[in-house]
């Protein structure tokens, strides 16, 4: 008893092994597939969020370049800062404080001479654009962005990095965000020497931004040095101008801000248990002006979603196990079963027998069928051959018949205007001529509609011979080419023909029908529907005593796990759509059972299949290749 327990328990072992990993295997797969399905819309809804922001920011950065512009081109500028005269400071005034009122986003509009003295500068009050007293006009040459501005070529805009605004050295409470913009006044533009200097408040800007972070989504925005412009916890912000050299990206987070270094942007990017998008703002693509617009997802984001996934499919998997290991466990017994029955069955070696003589009956049976088979694919190119004469007669004998229709109205015109006492020698002549042409075309018609029919004669006598005969492999080629003709009218596949000039002794129809076999085979199974492709027929004569025959086409090639059962009777991948798997097989058999040769096989997944014959010139003397 302990022993087939025992047997049992092995063989169940056996069983329950293959159903644990296809288990754990398709469990892993579904895990995937389903996260991936649960990260796909907050990635869709996180790369949303990040094409608007940047789109939003560049926008604005684009307006902000366009009031520069606008203001540095103005006629009121030209009129105040001309060359030829002083600057005209109460005109410029004037213009900065009626331009500065125009938008909400500049809080000073400044001219400063080519020293970097302050000759102008119109602030923004709670009150409206205000001019700043003499009194308070500051030297900015020391300033960075005065040096930078100062160096540009005419009609150059300048963008600063974004920073904090200082008046007199104090750093401006509460601490507003500000972008400066620049361009430069020259004498070659025919105005002094200085620099247009307009600073714009992002606070506005800013909030929007900051208004996006939420408990599941955090906003940062970072300048080219890493230090953060926006973050979450409002202490981390502004570093650099603080002197806190350690608040930056680079610090906490290292492979983030290399992936940032190294792409301009990312969308769905999972790393460090979050979801990350990045976007790099430009203003005027320099790389010490760049900003990082950087979204990420909450941390316990990916976690939820892979624990709301991982427990339900633990649980089926679970499940999955315990009933197949108890339905395995009954198949191991039943098979345990069946070993103890192996002795009893050693009796029966009689009925086995009978079995035996049942199957070889049966196998005679099929070869049978399979003979039947053979004479209903003969029958059925024989009717194809016939539908090709029919179709390819049409053509001729239809211009034939229009033709000699055109030419009996001809001549009864002709009769009417000779009752009629009105024939021209001008008509007469037309119709001489026309029946010359009439005729001439009639001819050729004819002459091919005979071509045609001495071509099918020549293949159906072939095909219909048992016995070995001289033949010219040309015309065995130009025969099967045009029975084929009609088929190959009906898809885009090109079939071209290129063979020596030989003669040989063997079986034509057989020749004849193994290469429509093959390229009806190629036709069938080895180009879609509609898909252009080439069949070609080529060949060549290999010492003088054997010609080799290739049939390649450029379709989509066969399975390498198919090659070696290819030939094999049944053997088909179209059953569906009535293919028996015989047509291969009948190849084989003919090719080295009655022609006397040898056919194999290279196919290349989606580039192609070539069969390859080797067959004597002369079968006299050979013998049959098993």
């Amino acid at each position: 008893m302990k022993r087939q327990l025992r047997r049992r328990f092995l063989i169940w072992l056996v069983l329950f092994l293959p159903l644990v990993l296809i288990t754990t295997t398709s469990a892993w797969l579904a895990y995937t597939e389903l996260y991936a399905l649960k990260l796909q819309p907050a990635i869709s809804a996180q790369t949303a969020l990040i094409d608007r922001l940047s789109s939003r920011i560049h926008r604005e950065l684009g307006y902000l370049g366009q009031l520069t512009r606008m203001l540095r081109s103005s006629i009121a500028l030209e009129e105040a800062l001309a060359g030829d005269r002083p600057p005209n400071k109460r005109l410029l005034a004037r213009h900065f404080t009626r331009f500065t009122d125009t938008s909400g986003l500049i809080s000073q509009v400044r001219w400063l001479d080519q020293f970097g003295q302050e000759q102008i500068r119109v602030n923004l009050t709670p009150t409206g654009a205000q001019r700043a007293p003499e009194a308070d006009l500051q030297n900015k040459s020391d300033r960075y962005y005065f040096r930078d501005a100062i160096t540009l070529a005419p009609g150059d805009l300048y963008f600063s990095p974004v920073d904090l605004n200082i008046e007199h050295g104090v750093l401006s409470m509460p601490p507003e965000p500000t972008l400066r913009t620049a361009m430069r006044t020259s004498r070659a533009s025919g105005l002094h020497n200085g620099v247009l200097v307009i600073n714009f408040s992002l606070s506005r800007l800013f909030r929007e931004l900051d208004s996006q972070q939420t408990d599941t989504l955090r906003l940062e925005l970072v300048n080219p040095d890493g230090y953060w412009l926006i973050h979450p916890d409002a202490s981390q912000e502004w570093g650099h101008v603080f002197g806190q050299d350690n608040l930056t990206l680079a610090e906490e987070a290292p492979q983030v801000w290399q992936q940032l270094k190294r792409q301009a942007s990312g969308r769905g990017i999972v790393s460090d248990q979050r979801i990350w998008s990045h976007s790099r703002i430009e203003p005027l693509q320099s790389e010490d002006r760049q900003w990082h617009l950087i979204l990420s997802g909450n941390a316990n984001q990916l976690a939820g979603i892979r624990y709301q996934i991982l427990m339900p499919t633990l649980a089926i998997s679970a499940l999955i196990l315990l009933i197949g290991g108890a339905f395995l466990w009954r198949v191991a017994r039943g098979e345990e079963s069946r070993l103890t029955l192996l002795q009893e069955l050693k009796a029966e070696q009689e009925e086995l027998r009978q079995t035996n003589r049942q199957l070889t009956e049966s196998l005679e049976r099929q070869q049978r069928l399979q003979d039947e088979l053979v004479e209903t694919r003969k029958l059925s190119s024989l009717g194809m051959m016939v539908a090709g004469v029919a179709h390819e007669l049409n053509t001729p004998t239809g211009g034939t018949l229009v033709t000699v229709t055109s030419m009996e109205e001809s001549l009864h015109q002709l009769e009417d205007s000779i009752a009629q006492g009105q024939l021209t020698q001008g008509e007469m002549q037309d119709y001489l001529k026309h029946a010359e042409e009439g005729l001439q075309l009639a001819h050729h018609n004819l002459q091919r509609t005979a071509d045609l029919v001495r071509s099918f004669k020549r293949l159906a006598v072939d095909r219909s011979l048992d016995e070995p005969v001289n033949f010219s492999l040309q015309t065995c080629a130009e025969d099967l080419a045009n029975s084929l003709r009609p088929q190959l009218k009906k898809c885009p596949v090109k079939l071209d023909i290129t063979l020596p000039e030989c003669q040989l002794f063997s079986h034509p129809g057989i020749l004849s029908q193994v290469l429509q076999n093959l390229i009806e085979n190629a036709l069938q199974h080895g180009f879609d529907a509609d898909t252009p492709g080439r069949i070609e027929l080529k060949g060549g004569l290999l010492e003088g005593t054997e010609l080799e025959l290739q049939v390649e086409d450029n379709g989509r090639g066969i399975e390498a796990e198919r090659l070696d059962t290819l030939f094999d009777p049944f053997v088909t991948s179209g059953r569906s759509e009535g293919h028996t798997g015989l047509g291969l097989h009948l190849v084989h058999q003919w090719v080295t059972q009655v022609l006397q040769g040898s056919i194999s096989i290279h196919s290349t997944p989606g580039q192609g299949t070539c069969f390859t014959l080797r067959v004597p010139l002369d079968i006299r003397g050979r013998q049959t290749s098993p």
